[in-house]
This record gives structure tokens, C-alpha cells and sequence, in this order.
């Protein structure tokens, strides 16, 4: 693994090191481990240093009296997201929200305004029949509405439900139906890559539930800012801990989508906790990250910023559209100091030699996808100029956070993660036995504040997904190495191991040597069924369609891994089945590819890449063309 190239000048000057001085710890491994050993000391010093603020006291950090998987966090607390997010900081005038749409429309609101905002609309809701712990669904991109909306509904003590802004309407019904949503917020239109996004048949199609539409107010809708208008303001609502306030859905490729539970209590706290010691944010900051509502990272970057005291940008477009200049334009227009991106988005810059410092940038976050070290190493040189770091996080929908972080406060390494502060992580072998310096499972080994409060009626499925493994221990279904000073590297999805001739290797082990070879921009590897070796390896890649290039990947799997690892399909592809964040889906690759269904494409952004993969397949088990277009 490639040595440390970022050392932070001055640590102590970091809200991580801040917070460990402030308790008489020196060093970041006294800090980790004290967290995670006396979690009844760091929660509530973390709540005292992030400015939470409870209603009512709890009566006692956890309660596990009904098992480690069902622990209770802060029981006979009452806190409200909303209040601690909105409404404390109504007299400031400093900006809350700052938002830009493509179609040109731009602006910031305040903290005073938004209370008076989302108060107001909080009000409309209870006034229409909407009670707390009723669910209430969220379909936009992300925008100043988006925004308003959350906290509204979290302010009145109803549950948001937020959906990927890119689904159709059987997705959206699906998960309106499964949540037993009574209202749901959505946009009429709004403007993507320079195309009108009609939703009006995703916001008409769904009966049996108040539609509150941007632009809205026909066909049985109302309008957005009527509604916003209209309403009698109310405080927020008295909420416990462990009340739901938002439930997300997992973007799994088969099945039904899983609904997780998320609370007002310890899902905040952790926000709060990994926004201010992950991404050093502070009052003065602007945080941009490029999601969308429905993804976790919505949610996470909107509360985070706002329970500190800090910004949110959002903007509804695509940031490099009509041209890559369009991030550019964004962070120095709105002084984003905080931008996080995904490694997919930095491969598409570095293909098309992009090469200037985001200036005023002074922390990237990233996530969604294990790196390779060469883009890593792009965007800290290239984008960060050398000075940046960049903070790596890496977690799930399930948890609503991270159990992996490199932050500013320490040395950093290509694509390199940290343990998670308080997240009792580390990597298990198959027997449950802790290793060092070997592919495992990534498990917690102890519950989490922000662990889903089950999966939406469905109980047995929650033991079953996470703890089932291993006795009393969270599997979070990532391939993982770690090593002795607490450092971390991801390989994938646990599920998407490929097992070759009794061997076991992570798909990113492949790809990071990949995406090494001469013309390649990106990569998915899978394992192909295979009659000998049990599975093979195959490789999809985009970029230069040549003999050159497929030979240039044989070399350097065979260089880098050894022959035995050597792929049996090298495939060029126009581009890769991914979801509108870039998160590419290597199961759909696979299942296309071997004629099985791909399963749930809804979060899919082109699902004609997924009819070229199947016909790819087709090819290949004809007589004449074993390896399909492109094969090596």
C-alpha cells in the first residue's frame, strides 16, 4: 500500500484533536479506543461538544435489556432534530441554505427565515390531518423546497420519507405504499443536463394521499409555498429519542426495497458527531455534497450543517453540465469550503484532463465506492493541490452514517479510511476471528446510536441481514482490510467476492490494478460462473476500445495479482450501469451478463447499458463469439 502523502500542518487546530484535548487525550489512538470502551463517557461528551440540545434529560445512554440488536439510545430523552437544527438558531440572520437550481434560479435563506418556513408549513401539515409518527414522503432534488420539507415534517413529529429524485412512478409507489405514506412533497418540473424533468405522472399517479406539489395547485394538488403561506407556525414538536424521523430506503439491485428506521435521537447525535469531526465543519463553513435527497448523504449533509451552525448548498442539476466548468462556477459563487464527490465524478475529470484547484475547497468528503490509487492521488494533486484532505467516510442507509473515516486530523494515505470514533468497527474472518492485515468482513461489535431501529415491518429480516453471522455483531456486507495503527481499505461488497480455484479476492483488488492499464477510465470485475475454476474473473471497463488496451489489462492483472487471477472475459463497454451518485452496480453487471434477472433498476440512471450488457452475454455463448464484442 502506498505510503502517508497528506500530513496535517496543525491537528490541533482540527475539531477532532479539539475535543480530545479538551478531555486530557493527547494522541487519536487514546481517543478511539477510549470510545469505544466507555461509551457511557463519549456519547454525552460528544453531545456537550457538538451543542446538542434534549428537551427532557434521558435517563441513561442505552438500554440493551431487550438484546445488543434492539438497544435503545438516551431512553426518557426528548429531542427534536428540527428544533436543535432550525429553531434554536431562529434570531441569526446567517445564511442556512444556499441553493441554485440549473434552470438559473439561486439564493440563500436564513436561519430565521427557514424557521419561520418550515414552522409554517409544520403547521399546514397538522392542520391537514397529519399526525406524528404518520409518514410522509419526500420526492425532489435536492433544493431550498427539499430542505423545507424535511424539517417540516420532522419539526411536526412525522416521519420523512425520502426517494431518489430519478425514480419513476412504480418506484416511487412502491416505496409511498410500503411506508404507508399519507402525504408526499414533489416538483411539478425541474431542469436536468438541460432536459425538463415532468414529474407530473409520478405526482397525479399515486390516490389515497395529499400531494403537495412545487408549482402544484391543479388536478388535485396544492401548490408548495401556498401551503408554506398558508400555514399557523408551531414550535417543535416534543419528540424522544427514539421516535422515528426519517426512514430511508436501501438501493439493493434484487427484491423489495428495505425501509430503515432512523431516530430522533441517536441517528442526530451521530450526524452531528461525524459532520464536525469527519468533515471539520464549523459555523463559517459551506458544505456541498453531490447526492440527492433520497441517498443518505441528503440527509446527512443538510442535518449535520445545520445542527453546527454552518451552510448547505444544494443544487437540482448535473455539476458538470452544460460543461466541467459548472462545479467550478458553483463552489466559488456560493465559497463551498466543503465539497464531497464521489470517485466516479473525479475518473470522469481526470479522463478529460481536468486539471485546476478547486479554490476555497479546504475538505473533500468522498464515499460510495471503494478508490483506486491513482484518482485518489489525481484529485489530491491535481483538484486539492496538495493540500486538501481528503476525508474518506464510508457506511450505509442502514446506519445512517459512517463506520469508516480518514479525517483532516490525521496522516492520509491513497484511498485510505479510518476507523469509525465511537463505531466499535474492525474486520472479521469467516470463523468470527478478528484479523490484521487480511480481506474480511467489516463488522461493528457492538450497537451504534445510528443503527437502523429495525427494518419497516419486517423484524426478522433485520436479525437476519445484519446480525446473524457472528453472535451479537453488526455485518455490514463490505469486503475490508485493517491494519495495526487503525487504518482501513475496502474492497467491494462482501456478496461480491469472487471465489476463483478456492481463492477469495475483493472485485476493488482487481479494479485498482485495472484501472493501472493504458486507455482504461473505468472498471467493474466480476465473477462469472465457470465450470472449471468455479468462478472466473471478468472485466468491463470504459475508454479506449483497442486490442491495446484489453492486452494492456491482461499484463497488468498477470503483473500485478498473479496469472492464476487472469480474467477470462475483458469487455469494453460505452459506459457503466451506475446510479445517478455513481455508485456502480456490479450485480447488475453480472446477472445482465450471465442472462439472469438484473433485479430492481429503478435507481439505475440508464438502463439501456444494461440491454447492451445481456446482448453482450448472448454473444458470448454463441459458438462464434466466446468472449463478446470487445473480448480479449
Amino acid at each position: 500500500m502506498a505510503d502517508f502523502v497528506y500530513s496535517p500542518a496543525n491537528p490541533e487546530n482540527t475539531n477532532l484533536m479539539k475535543f480530545a484535548k479538551k478531555h486530557g487525550i493527547s494522541g487519536i489512538s487514546e481517543l478511539y479506543n477510549r470510545a469505544d470502551a466507555d461509551p457511557d463517557w463519549f456519547w454525552p461528551a460528544v453531545i456537550e461538544d457538538v451543542g446538542i440540545s434534549f428537551f427532557s434529560q434521558y435517563a441513561a445512554v442505552r438500554d440493551s435489556s431487550r438484546g445488543i440488536p434492539w438497544t435503545l439510545w438516551f431512553p426518557g430523552g426528548q429531542i427534536n432534530i428540527t428544533y436543535n437544527c432550525v429553531e434554536r438558531h431562529k434570531d441569526s440572520i446567517d445564511p442556512a441554505v444556499k441553493y441554485e437550481t440549473e434552470g438559473g434560479r439561486n439564493g440563500s435563506v436564513s436561519y430565521r427565515e427557514l424557521d419561520r418556513m418550515t414552522g409554517k408549513l409544520a403547521g399546514f401539515l397538522r392542520s391537514s390531518g397529519i399526525s406524528k409518527g404518520d409518514r410522509i414522503g419526500v420526492y425532489m432534488p435536492p433544493s431550498l423546497e427539499g430542505v423545507v420539507a424535511l424539517y417540516a415534517i420532522m419539526r411536526m413529529g412525522a416521519v420523512a420519507v425520502p426517494v431518489f429524485s430519478g425514480y419513476g412512478k412504480e418506484a416511487v409507489r412502491t416505496r409511498m405504499i410500503d411506508s404507508g405514506s399519507r402525504a408526499m412533497f414533489s416538483m411539478r418540473s425541474y431542469r436536468r443536463k438541460g432536459k425538463i424533468i415532468d414529474n407530473s405522472d409520478v405526482t397525479s399517479w399515486i390516490p389515497g394521499i395529499i400531494h403537495i406539489v412545487k408549482d402544484g395547485g391543479n388536478d388535485g394538488s396544492l401548490d408548495f409555498w401556498s401551503c408554506v403561506e398558508n400555514g399557523d407556525y408551531m414550535p417543535s414538536e416534543r419528540t424522544s429519542s427514539e421516535d422515528p424521523a426519517i426512514m430511508l430506503y436501501t438501493s439493493g439491485t434484487t427484491g423489495k426495497p428495505k425501509g430503515t428506521v432512523h431516530v430522533h435521537g441517536g441517528s442526530f447525535i451521530n450526524i452531528t458527531k461525524e459532520v464536525k469531526y469527519y468533515m471539520d465543519m464549523g459555523p463559517g463553513d459551506t458544505l456541498f455534497w453531490i447526492s440527492d435527497l433520497g441517498w443518505m448523504m441528503g440527509p446527512w449533509s443538510i442535518i449535520g450543517s445545520n445542527a453546527l451552525s454552518g451552510s448547505i448548498f444544494v443544487y437540482d442539476g448535473a455539476v458538470d453540465y452544460p460543461d466541467e466548468n459548472r462545479l467550478w462556477d458553483l463552489v466559488s459563487r456560493n465559497g463551498v469550503t466543503i465539497l464531497g464527490l464521489s470517485p466516479t465524478l473525479v475518473r470522469s475529470y481526470r479522463s478529460k484532463n481536468i486539471s485546476r484547484p478547486l479554490s476555497g475547497i479546504r475538505v473533500f468528503g468522498s464515499t460510495g465506492e471503494p478508490w483506486d490509487d491513482d484518482s485518489w492521488m489525481w484529485l489530491f494533486r491535481e483538484l486539492g493541490g496538495s493540500r486538501v484532505p481528503i476525508a474518506n467516510i464510508s457506511g450505509g442507509t442502514d446506519i445512517i452514517g459512517c463506520f469508516l473515516a480518514s479525517t483532516p486530523a490525521i496522516p492520509l494515505k491513497p484511498r485510505c479510511l479510518f476507523r469509525g470514533l465511537g463505531m466499535h468497527t474492525s474486520v472479521f474472518d469467516a470463523d468470527g476471528k478478528e484479523v490484521t492485515g487480511k480481506v474480511g468482513y467489516l463488522v461493528s461489535r457492538d450497537h451504534c446510536p445510528s443503527m437502523t431501529r429495525g427494518i419497516w415491518q419486517q423484524p426478522e429480516k433485520y436479525l437476519e441481514t445484519y446480525w446473524s453471522m457472528f453472535p451479537n455483531t453488526w455485518v455490514q456486507g463490505d469486503w475490508a482490510e485493517k491494519d495495526e495503527n487503525g487504518y482501513y481499505f475496502l474492497f467491494g461488497r462482501s456478496d461480491d467476492v469472487i471465489k476463483t480455484s478456492g481463492k477469495r479476492l475483493g472485485p476493488n483488488e482487481v479494479e485498482n490494478v485495472v484501472m493501472e492499464a493504458h486507455g482504461v477510465v473505468e472498471s467493474a470485475v466480476v465473477g462469472i460462473p465457470d465450470p472449471v475454476k468455479g468462478e472466473a474473473v471478468a472485466v468491463f471497463y470504459t475508454g479506449e476500445d483497442t486490442d491495446q488496451t484489453r492486452k494492456s489489462i491482461m499484463e497488468a492483472i498477470k503483473n500485478g495479482l498473479g496469472r492464476s487471477f487472469s480474467p477470462k472475459f475483458i469487455i469494453w463497454l460505452p459506459q457503466l450501469p451506475k446510479t445517478r451518485n455513481g455508485k456502480i452496480m456490479r450485480r447488475v453487471v453480472k446477472r445482465a451478463f450471465i442472462g439472469e434477472d438484473p433485479g430492481d433498476l429503478s435507481n439505475i440512471e440508464d438502463t439501456a447499458i444494461v440491454d447492451y450488457i445481456r446482448e453482450v452475454g448472448i454473444i458470448r455463448d454463441r459458438p462464434d463469439g466466446e468472449n463478446g464484442p470487445g473480448g480479449d
